[in-house]
């Protein structure tokens, strides 16, 4: 009951539907309660020998008429209040994804994807069940209770009728015990079916490093495991649940018991008749259902109640990062300006991620960011996408205004972000492309994939760009999966290109082919671009480098400053290296020259 309570508010927008299926069904009970008194008229009239042939074809007209009346109106009230159920949890089911889509990267560190489609399917599945057959059943075993009730009080015997009841007090105590058992074991239930959830969710995702390290017999074993932990929960709640039904029988038992004892004496005290005690027996036959109803509706409202609180406790859950009350949108000026006296992830403890970093990147710019793995290279173009919000202290501005003074959605909108493990989703490659921008011509779709120098290899496949990806473009390469995602940014068409370490799975010919094609277009339309690489030949052509190591900047210049002020440092060192055993093997091909820098870095603040 205490979930009605909460969905109140949900519940207020189907009120028609459901106020009609309770008309029905209150019209229902009423006319159930003819059945058994005619049948009772049948019986006295047997018994006193004055039944006649047309009172007999009368009453089981009678009998006949309600039964399809009672059909008609079953069949309406089902309707209206499953299809309102039906349509509830559809509103619920958007409500919970369009609430996932907002939250900050930080909820999803610390919840699985399977555990967040055991919400959206399980959870969600039994609260249907709940404002659905709960409620039907709720209703039902209160109206038809109440209704026969009524009958056998007023149309038999209300001493009967008191002593047939004597037994249900004491099945309420005992299934609302069985209720409080029930909830907390489906609470664990549904969180062990979550870890099934994303257990089979990684295995299958993983197939491929599972068969290649020969871990198949591991992950099965794993999941058998976790398979019969997710049963034994179930059989727990199932225990309980199986205590329903036959201790409402034992208890209906008795009160048929009581009642053929109480109406034999009243029969023989001239009370009652044999008819009438027939009619009073088909009541409580009645009542059966009802009560089975009352005891099955605990089992249902609680195990919505455990989902509806697991769904309540992800829908409490408000994102970091939000527009202020006062954000405004995106100019067209994206200069950006970076002042970060300190910053650290809340799991990180007191630990800062980046530190002293001061930047000016007027638009235009080719940035290159690079130093050591975990120096916070990732972080800083995660804090430019606005996806953490920085310490009092410390800015990022976009045309002279503090991002968190923009919109969110106008900010994205000016940033183009290819990560190193981009993400795919199934469709055809052309749909993928335009993820961005979905009502793109195939014409731009085909220039952007030229720009990211896969045009040859998607026309090569055999339905070309209608060519169906599988979960994450499985049927690609590390490579291909680098380049449709760069497509996928260009195509967007955003004055500022953020590069994680994009080319990483490219070799060195396709590369440069790539870098070639990002600089005409920097020329061309004046877009920012920011990379961060490994691979320093990356960033001969950039007008300013960034040269971090445990979050802090320890060189800074363009190329040629870099090598000639600082022969000795991290980025000389790694260059010559990495040009050594890179550069070399592609001597005679054509590839993206040195060209000469302005003297100037960028002003630093």
């Amino acid at each position: 009951m205490k979930l009605l309570w909460k969905l109140r508010f949900i519940l207020k927008d189907f009120w028609r539907q459901y106020l009609l299926a309770f008309v029905c069904l209150q019209i229902v009970s009423a006319l159930n309660l003819l059945p058994p008194w005619l049948i009772g008229k049948v019986i006295d009239g047997v018994k006193n020998s004055s039944l006649t042939q047309q009172e007999l074809t009368q009453y089981v007209a009678g009998i006949v008429i309600v039964t399809v009346v009672v059909y008609g109106f079953r069949y309406l009230w089902r309707a209206k209040l499953y299809g309102a159920a039906i349509e509830l949890i559809r509103k619920q089911r958007s409500q919970l994804f369009a609430h996932f889509t907002k939250l900050s990267p930080e909820f999803y560190q610390h919840h699985t994807t399977g555990d967040l489609m055991a919400h959206a399917t399980n959870d969600l599945n039994a609260v249907e069940e709940s404002v659905g057959v709960g409620i039907m059943t709720l209703v039902d075993s209160v109206i038809a209770g109440f209704t026969v009730l009524f009958a056998m009080i007023f149309v038999v015997s209300g001493q009967l009728t008191l002593l047939a009841m004597l037994p249900f007090p004491l099945l309420v105590w005992v299934t609302n015990r069985y209720g409080a058992a029930l909830h907390s074991r489906f609470g664990h239930a549904q969180a062990m079916f979550s870890s099934l959830n994303e257990e089979t969710r990684e295995s299958i995702t993983g197939v491929r490093a599972v068969k290649a390290h020969q871990l198949t017999e591991r992950q099965i074993q794993r999941f058998e495991q976790l398979s019969q932990e997710t049963v034994a929960a179930n059989t727990s709640v199932a225990k309980i649940d199986s205590l329903f039904g036959p201790s409402i029988n034992l208890f209906f038992g008795l009160s048929f018991v009581l009642t053929l004892v109480g109406g034999a004496w009243l029969i023989s005290q001239g009370q009652l008749t044999v008819g009438l005690l027939t009619s009073f027996t088909l009541y409580l036959g009645q009542m059966l259902g009802p009560m089975l109803q009352f005891g099955w509706q605990f089992s249902v409202f609680r195990r919505g109640g455990a989902s509806w609180h697991r769904l309540e406790t992800l829908l409490a859950r408000q994102p970091l990062v939000v527009d202020a009350s006062d954000a405004r949108q995106a100019s067209n000026d994206t200069r950006l300006s970076i002042n970060i006296e300190s910053f650290g992830y809340q799991d990180t403890g007191q630990n800062p991620i980046l530190q002293d970093i001061q930047a000016t990147i007027p638009p235009g710019t080719f940035l290159g960011i690079t130093g050591r793995t975990g120096s916070g290279k990732s972080t800083l173009l995660r804090l430019i996408l606005r996806e953490f919000d920085l310490p009092a202290g410390s800015t990022i501005k976009m045309g002279g205004i503090p991002l968190q003074q923009l919109t969110i959605s106008s900010l994205r909108k000016k940033l183009a972000w290819v990560p190193q493990e981009p993400m795919l989703f199934s469709g055809t490659i052309a749909d993928n492309i335009r993820f961005a921008k979905p009502d793109a011509p195939l014409e731009a779709v085909i220039e952007a994939a030229k720009m990211a120098a896969i045009d040859s290899e998607i026309t090569a496949f055999r339905e070309g760009y209608s060519s169906q990806l599988g979960e994450n473009g499985i049927n690609l390469s590390g490579g291909q999966k680098q380049r449709l995602a760069l497509a996928r940014a260009l195509l967007s068409d955003a004055p500022i290109l953020l590069l994680d370490d994009s080319f990483s799975a490219l070799d060195m010919k396709t590369e440069a082919h790539i870098l070639q094609n990002l600089m005409n277009l920097r020329q061309q339309q004046n877009k920012t671009i920011i990379l961060i690489t490994q691979r320093l030949p990356e960033l001969i052509n950039a007008d300013h480098i960034l040269v971090l190591d445990h979050g802090r900047i320890i060189e800074q210049g363009n190329h040629e400053q870099l090598l000639r002020t600082n022969a000795t440092g991290w980025y000389a060192k790694i260059f010559y290296q990495q040009a050594k055993a890179l550069l070399q093997p592609l001597a005679g091909e054509s590839v993206v020259k040195p060209t000469t820098l302005p003297e100037a870095p960028l002003h630093d603040h």
